[in-house]
């Protein structure tokens, strides 16, 4: 004798409140809630500091800071929103997962670009920082400005890596805690539906 449709699908309808209860069961709302406002405090000294060095020296500027920043921003709210508004759900996690991998290749690139300004300007930096005759090291001072700028940057920026990292690792320890571990399957066809 085989199941009917109807059983089929009441099965699966329990199934996937079984699997969200288990998932928003182990979900923790404040340390996602802080990774999310952490990101936002990045991505806006990110973006300002991108502003500032645009402002005091645009020697090889690329406003990647600037571009960056849409996609840090995104991730950001989505973090929060996720806990504040849409209640820890398996889906929006899932999206959330997406975001953060997204910020992960950004700032990938955000870093690129900063390290690679900043160790082709070192020798620079250093030269024009030991220069003391008064035109010369005036046409110095806001390279060397810019400079400190881009390195204060590209720390942030590696913070903001370290927070999606946190949350793309947070994501799969979830998910083999509250879907592989009770249930033994990774059943996740249901997971981009609404």
């Amino acid at each position: 004798m085989t199941p009917s449709v109807n059983s089929r699908a009441a099965i699966s309808a329990r199934s996937d409140i079984d699997y969200e209860m288990s998932w928003r069961s182990k979900f923790s709302k404040i340390p996602v809630l802080i990774l999310g406002i952490v990101q936002v405090v990045l991505t806006l000294l990110i973006f300002i500091l991108e502003i500032a060095s645009l402002a005091v020296y645009n020697y090889q500027a690329t406003g990647a800071g600037i571009w960056c920043s849409l996609s840090f921003i995104a991730a950001a709210i989505l973090t929060i929103l996720l806990v504040k508004k849409w209640d820890r759900s398996r889906l929006w996690a899932t999206r959330v997962f997406i975001a953060q991998i997204l910020l992960l290749v950004f700032t990938f690139i955000l870093i690129g670009i900063v390290g690679n300004f900043i160790s082709t300007n070192s020798n620079a930096y250093s030269a024009s920082s030991s220069t003391s005759i008064g035109s010369v090291a005036d046409m110095f001072a806001s390279f060397r400005t810019k400079y400190r700028i881009m390195q204060a940057q590209l720390a942030f920026a590696i913070i903001l890596m370290f927070t999606g990292l946190g949350y793309v690792i947070f994501y799969i320890l979830l998910t083999y805690l509250a879907l592989w571990k009770p249930f033994h399957t990774l059943d996740i066809s249901h997971l981009f539906q609404k």
